[in-house]
């Protein structure tokens, strides 16, 4: 199943217990007889179903079955949701990802794989959409990106549709856990996939999955190029200090509004800040600031002031 996937002499798979991510762990199990991977898994508990705490100790049974080293977190996720005033998926996702890069570092793994499938990639996309996404949106998830400190993310069955995983998970005879908020249509999430691409299908294209990925792959591409040309002119107008980074403004009046917005989304990749929270309006309200003038702060907590030739950045 994951013929092409990189060998790598550390990797550890993100086990959530459900079909796509037995599956990723069965696929790296046949890699690792090859010789080509050493392997670890790494589940975290998010505390929010009754049953949270059995898939975990049923998912230690099999990695201890198979030979695997397991690592498992737990996280209070509602808790630090209401902490922050996150929504759940958010708190959720974030701490996710804390708890694998963590895991990695501890392990010295320098990749980190994941389970998201075709299907992921099509409710991602549409998802996007629908709450009213730009031509970075439309690019979907990734097949793969870096962290800091060099550790990249990888997503092997982003290609591979559930059926497939379903059909290869029979012929195994390996079975997995549901997770029953799957079924929760109160989540948008859920609606898409149990309700709306099926609807679409049926009424509108049958290949709709199909058409959506390739929606992607152009998407991508098209955004791969803006962002080597942002880069680019970040680099000639770019100064950074201490806490502190100073682009100049009057070189942004040459360019198209639309640029200006991906040289500063440049700005906050390069910067490490975080994005998830900045949409169209928060980066024109920022090429508003260097077009014109004036003060921002933005929902990642980032002050951007217009002073004299400079837009001066900070985070507060």
């Amino acid at each position: 199943m994951l013929d092409e996937f990189p060998a790598s002499r550390r990797i550890l798979a993100a086990v959530s217990g459900g079909a796509d991510s037995m599956a990723l762990l069965r696929g790296l199990l046949e890699l690792r007889e090859t010789g080509r991977v050493e392997l670890y898994v790494g589940h975290l508990d998010h505390q929010l179903r009754a049953l949270s705490s059995a898939d975990a100790t049923w998912l230690e049974a099999v990695c201890e079955n198979h030979h695997v080293p397991c690592t498992i977190g737990r996280v209070d996720v509602a808790g630090a949701a209401r902490e922050s005033g996150r929504g759940i998926e958010e708190a959720a996702r974030d701490a996710r990802y804390a708890f694998l890069e963590a895991t990695a570092r501890s392990k010295d793994c320098p990749v980190i794989a994941l389970a998201h499938t075709a299907d992921d990639q099509a409710e991602t996309i549409l998802h996007h959409i629908l709450r009213g996404t730009g031509l970075a949106g439309l690019r979907g998830i990734p097949r793969e990106r870096e962290l800091a400190g060099g550790i990249r993310l990888v997503r092997p069955l982003l290609e591979i549709d559930r059926s497939t995983v379903l059909d290869y998970l029979g012929q195994l005879g390996q079975d997995f856990r549901e997770d029953e908020t799957n079924g929760d249509e109160s989540y948008t999430r859920n609606r898409i996939r149990r309700q709306l691409l099926p609807l679409l299908a049926r009424e509108f294209n049958p290949q709709i999955g199909e058409a959506l990925r390739r929606l992607a792959q152009q998407a991508a591409d098209s955004q791969a190029a803006l962002d080597e040309l942002a880069d680019a002119w970040l680099d000639r107008i770019l100064e950074s200090s201490a806490g502190e980074c100073r682009v100049k403004w009057q070189p942004l009046t040459e360019l198209p509004r639309h640029l200006v917005r991906e040289v500063f989304a440049a700005l906050w990749r390069r910067q490490g800040w975080p994005r998830q929270r900045m949409g169209f309006a928060q980066w024109d309200e920022l090429a508003e600031v260097a077009l014109a003038g004036g003060t921002i702060t933005s929902p990642s907590r980032i002050e951007a002031r217009r002073e004299g030739r400079w837009v001066a950045l900070r985070p507060k």
